[in-house]
């Protein structure tokens, strides 16, 4: 058969798919526009997200002794898309005091929503901040028009699907596919302006806060010394809740601001031994029995930040098998020649459900009535700046397995194993 008539079949077998396709695509390009439309939806809420974590981190910054017509007027110099401001302090009665409990005890990081008003729609923020008097909570009204921007493309390309004909699908899925990528790009920006919001919103937490924090530990720690009991009761909790108020902080100042690994030879032993002098607080109290492989171990990390890791991850499994009976958590330690540098964190408590463990790493996630859900992606994001990845996993019968893996750990020393020479697990 002559090459031309084989052109001529191919081209009559495929013309009916041309023309089907001709016919889907005006709708593909509908749907493909309104799903785009609908994605840019969801990046002006995180754009105006980001302008209210904004607003926030002014008011953190601003001195108490300024009306709120004053606060109101500095803040939206600042931030021209600002309706209405509205700070509430703990000792003030309001109706809204339901809407705002989950706030004040920390269950919710923030409550946000989408209003239509006669003079327009706007988005409103409830979120808590720290000012040098107390914790307060700013209902913050945003003119949700000030993020047309980010779906001015979208719209263009729903009207042109729709009025278009055959000769302008190509023009029209070429204005979706560049709309797409401009979405990608400006959310990654939003994304970017957002983090170091976050950055700045630390920095004031640091400053305005972790100083005179440092001051009233220091003054609740010397009373304790006293000699009288009664005295020492009283003050013991208050000192746990400052130093949970240190962690919080420290979680916030980890996440916006992750320390660069400064690398040097650790020796397990001493490092242990560093490490353990934090158990008791980390306790509270509790009856846990905790044990750790004791093995002559060396090679080159960030002794501070791989701390940090594993007082995180200690943290968890003390609360997690808190109350059981017989509750125990023990780090250990496995190393093969070659092969990577293994540190497992385990507990005997009743393990991971499946729902909660498809969103372990997600930043604000936690399933306690108090923290900020950042530990376990402030601990993935330092074990990977040290070269290595954190998982979790369920130990049978029931009990957690944090493993914490470094494949091109360089060990320059090990101990002898007297159960297996091929595999040492100290």
């Amino acid at each position: 058969m002559r090459p031309a008539i084989v052109l001529e079949k191919v081209k009559q077998a495929t013309r009916p798919l041309a023309f089907s396709l001709l016919a889907i695509l005006p709708v593909v390009l509908l749907l493909s526009s309104i799903r785009t439309f609908r994605e840019l939806e969801a990046q002006r809420a995180v754009f105006l997200r980001s302008r209210a974590a904004n607003v926030i981190s002014l008011l953190g910054a601003l001195p108490e002794e300024l009306s709120e017509q004053a606060v109101f007027e500095y803040v939206s110099a600042e931030e021209p898309a600002l309706v209405a401001l509205t700070i509430y302090s703990k000792n003030q009665a309001d109706q809204t005091d339901a809407e705002l409990a989950p706030l004040w005890s920390g269950r919710e990081l923030f409550h946000e929503a989408f209003l239509n008003r006669p003079e327009g729609r706007i988005f409103r923020i409830e979120a808590p901040f720290n000012s040098r008097t107390g914790l307060r909570i700013a209902r913050i009204d945003l003119d949700a028009s000030s993020a047309d921007f980010l779906v001015v493309h979208a719209r263009h390309n729903v009207l042109i699907s729709m009025l278009s004909g055959l000769a302008l699908v190509l023009l029209s899925l070429y204005a979706v596919l560049a709309a797409r990528r401009a979405a990608r790009w400006r959310l990654h920006q939003a994304e970017l302006e957002h983090l170091a919001h976050l950055g700045r919103m630390a920095a004031v937490l640091a400053h305005e806060i972790r100083n005179p924090l440092g001051a009233v530990k220091g003054f609740i720690q010397l009373a304790a010394e006293q000699p009288d009991d009664t005295v020492r009761e009283l003050l013991s909790p208050a000192l746990g809740e400052v130093e949970r108020i240190e962690r919080l902080i420290n979680d916030l100042l980890l996440y916006g601001r992750p320390p660069a690994p400064n690398p040097r030879p650790v020796k397990w032993p001493e490092f242990l031994a560093r490490l353990e002098n934090h158990l008791e607080r980390i306790r509270q109290g509790r009856t846990v029995r905790f044990t750790a492989d004791a093995c002559e171990l060396e090679w080159k990390t960030d002794p501070d930040i791989l701390e940090q890791i594993l007082l995180n991850l200690i943290r968890n499994a003390v609360e997690a098998v808190a109350g059981r009976p017989d509750a125990w958590v023990r780090l250990s330690v496995e190393h093969s020649p070659g092969g990577p540098l293994v540190l497992n964190v385990t507990d005997n408590g009743p393990g991971l459900p499946v729902e909660v463990r498809k969103r372990l790493f997600q930043p604000f996630f936690t399933t306690k009535s108090f923290g900020t859900g950042l530990g376990l992606a402030i601990a993935r994001s330092l074990a990977r700046s040290l070269g290595g990845d954190l998982s979790l996993m369920d130990m049978q019968p029931h009990g957690t397995v944090a493993r914490i893996s470094f494949p091109r750990a360089e060990v320059t020393s090990i101990g002898k194993s007297n159960e297996n020479r091929n595999r040492k697990t100290c």
